[in-house]
């Protein structure tokens, strides 16, 4: 997987939902949050008219980078003073240009190593809140992205959209976590990939923590230690043998609305399940997925500042 370039500028999880405490601390930022939001699609607008004027890319650029350069300040004062040991921050999203690559991210400070390999996104609760809702609103959103921030992060477009860099999220399984009273923590194993990910092994781990008024969405490469899962591998094997069936058949036909394209279609998206779940299951107990949550708790622990 490739690292973007940043100078442009479904195991069992344990779900502590956000207590009452956090409710004070939400509330008072929802004045400033909202007028960061207002700040943010007045800038949009404005560039989006630019464009339709005219502009030339370059204009469009220096317009671009001043319009993200005051939002980073009004971002960087309803976050407050941040810094995670090793990690660099940046404004995201990348671009405020609709339809440009780097735009549509949520709306914080990406915190990144120098390999892009580890990464934490950081937002305002409300400011998040209203990202999501709007990418919920989009064509073939995942219904669970219109249903709060813990069942969005259930899903692997959560992942994709937040902090995907150009690269989709298969999750293979949910991680179990511990949290205080007050704080929402969330944590997967997976594999972000710009390919199909088939029966390709994990390398990845994801968490999402809500609390005190803000959300951390991270990830971070993990090495489990293991080179395939031989028992995975048969199911992965048996249940492809029928998408390549189906598509061989089809073939022979020549017909492009031959029904058993999208027959072998479905098939090898139910191969994919199977391997996955495969996996959750042959992981229970084995010394990789310790460490798989151990990689889990430590971005956790990053991500509430130890």
């Amino acid at each position: 997987m490739s690292r973007p370039d940043r100078r442009r500028s479904s195991g069992c999880a344990l779900l502590l939902a956000v207590g009452m405490a956090l409710a004070p601390a939400a509330l008072a930022g929802a004045a400033p949050a909202d007028d960061y939001i207002a700040a943010r699609d007045k800038a949009m607008a404005a560039l989006a008219d630019a464009e339709k004027a005219g502009a030339t890319p370059e204009d469009l650029e220096k317009r671009d980078a001043a319009a993200r350069k005051t939002l980073e300040q009004k971002m960087s004062a309803l976050l407050g003073p941040l810094r995670f040991k090793g990690l660099t921050a940046a404004f995201s999203p990348g671009t405020l240009l609709d339809g440009n690559i780097e735009s549509g991210g949520p709306d914080g400070l990406l915190f990144a190593d120098k390999d892009f390999a580890t990464r934490l996104l950081v937002s305002p609760e409300p400011v998040f809140a209203n990202w999501l809702a709007g990418r919920a609103k989009e064509q073939h959103a995942a219904p669970a992205l219109g249903q709060g921030i813990a069942a969005a992060a259930a899903t692997e477009d959560f992942y994709t959209l937040a902090i995907g860099a150009e690269a989709a999220f298969s999750r293979y399984m949910e991680l179990p976590l511990t949290a205080p009273e007050g704080e929402t923590a969330l944590a997967a194993l997976g594999l972000f990939s710009q390919d199909v990910a088939g029966n390709t092994l994990p390398d990845a781990v994801v968490i999402t923590r809500v609390a005190n008024g803000r959300v951390a969405v991270g990830t971070t490469t993990v090495k489990l230690g293991i080179k395939s899962l031989p028992v995975c591998d048969k199911v992965w094997k048996a249940t492809t043998a029928r998408a390549e069936a189906l598509r061989t058949a089809a073939q022979k036909t020549k017909k492009e609305d031959d029904p058993r394209w999208e027959e072998a279609n479905k098939a090898e998206g139910d191969a994919w399940v199977a391997y996955r779940a495969c996996f959750a299951r042959e992981a229970q107990g084995q010394p990789f997925l310790a460490a798989a949550v151990k990689g889990a708790e430590a971005l956790l622990a990053t991500a509430r500042g130890n």
